[in-house]
This record gives C-alpha cells, structure tokens and sequence, in this order.
C-alpha cells in the first residue's frame, strides 16, 4: 500500500507513482497553495538570479520562477526521483533556463555559494534529517542570498466531527508518519541556528469542508485502515470513522484543517 505520508521519499519503487502525481497536481490548483507559493517566490527577490529548487516533484514551481527569473537568470531543479524528474521534464521541455538533475537533498552535488537563492516547498517533510537538508541549502547559497522554505506541522492537523479518543489517533498517526512531521514548528529555529538575518515566519492555515478532497489530499482513507492494521483502533471504530466524516459532509458539517509555516532569510 502506498501512503502519501510515507510514501513520498520512495515514488521511484512504488507500484502506484501516479497517486503522488495525482496529489501534487491537486495541491497546485488550490487557492491556499497558490497563495502561499506566489508569496515564496515574491521573497526570492529572483530577478536575474540563479535559484535552486529542492524537491521539484512535478516541475511546476520551477517553471513559474523560471518565468520570472529574466534572461539573465537559470535555475536548478533537483529531486530524489527519477520519475518525478522526467515528469518535470516534460513538463518544462521548452523553457531552457531550468536545469534538472537527480540528487540527494542532503549531499546536493553544488559547490558553496554556487546560488543566489535556494526553495523548498513542503520537502523536508520527506527527509529523515532535514536539519542537515537545509545546512546543505545554506552552504550552496551565497552570502546576503535568500532561502525560503515552507513546510506543514503535522501536529497542527485536526479532523471533525468523530469520537475524541479515534480523531487523535487518526490525525496523530497521518502526522507520525512523515519522515519529519513536526518540521514547520522546527523551521523558525533551523533559520536562527545557521545564523540568517531578516528572518521572517509567516502562519499559513489551511482549511476545507470538502471530505473527497481531505480524502485525496490527506489519505483518510487509508489512514484508517492502517490505524486498524497497525492496532491503533478496531476495524468497527475505523469504519465508524469514516461514516461519521460521510454524514457530516452530507450535513455540511465536515471541516479539516492544518497550520503550515513559510519561513525566509538572508544569509549574512
């Protein structure tokens, strides 16, 4: 079974690479990604600059930067897939100021200094270290160039309507299954440790009363079965779950949300 939580830092042995895909599409045509991700790209300062993409998935972020970035600007899209680059090839075939490159978020193959910016977007999420993902970002950037990372905090993650006791398992175990669920709330401190200036933290709060989307986009469905699976909760008690979630939205009462944080910086 493939999870979105888990699943995302191993897409290249998946047997089901299109649901990932699938997600990531979605998540782009969302007015609160779209917000926060014009944001991100507004605080790169990416004119006539050369910036690093982390995490590329599908491209498309690159393809807006690149559109923005002027003549005299490039920039490098790195992902740990091999499918997810090809996809973002395709996507991008025309445009020559990106460069795509398989490499490891954590031992990225740059020299120091080699940009002018660097990005993340929801990424280290996926990394079992991602304190070393972003030291290995700050090295490649130049001094007085920007970084901006956004990431989620899982442990914001809230679910309703259901009985307490399922919700917290159910939410809690979506979020402890990220590589580094709680990585939004780490961010602020991961900027302060490599000694960036001008840090600025901003709140991002998603929110959603839509159940087939929560379903696509946070997994509930197979969420609740590997609760069940892992002993977390009966097989009852998951089902009842998700027949609550049904009837709520039904009622118009279903309601999901969860706290994400867009941090930026100046190396000095």
């Amino acid at each position: 079974m493939d999870y979105l939580s888990s699943g995302f830092s191993k897409v290249d042995n998946s047997q089901r690479p299109d649901v990932f895909i699938s997600c990531l599409e979605t998540l782009c045509s969302l007015p609160y990604f779209q917000g926060y991700k014009k944001k991100s790209f507004q605080s790169l300062n990416v004119k006539d600059s050369k910036i690093l993409e982390i995490g590329c998935g599908l491209g498309l972020d690159a393809m807006t930067v690149a559109q923005m970035i002027g003549e005299e600007g490039y920039v490098v899209a790195i992902d740990s897939s091999r499918k997810m680059i090809n996809n973002a090839s395709k996507n991008s075939i025309e445009i020559d100021s990106i460069h795509y490159c398989i490499a490891d978020g954590c031992q990225l193959p740059f020299r120091d200094g080699s940009f002018d910016g660097a990005r993340a977007d929801r990424v280290l999420q996926h990394i079992d270290d991602p304190r070393k993902a972003f030291s290995e970002m700050v090295r490649v950037v130049r001094d007085t160039g920007r970084l901006v990372v956004y990431e989620p905090d899982w442990g914001t993650f809230i679910v309703s309507p259901g009985q307490r006791k399922v919700c917290r398992i159910m939410t809690q175990l979506f979020g402890d299954t990220f590589p580094s669920g709680w990585i939004g709330r780490q961010l602020p401190g991961f900027f302060c440790e490599e000694g960036l200036m001008n840090i600025k933290i901003e709140p991002q709060t998603f929110m959603t009363d839509d159940l087939p989307l929560a379903v696509k986009v946070f997994d509930l469905i197979n969420n609740a079965h590997r609760a069940h699976e892992m002993g977390y909760v009966s097989e009852e008690q998951a089902k009842r779950w998700l027949e609550d979630l049904m009837e709520a939205h039904n009622q118009g009462r279903f309601f999901c949300s969860y706290t994400g944080f867009l941090v930026s910086g100046e190396k000095p």
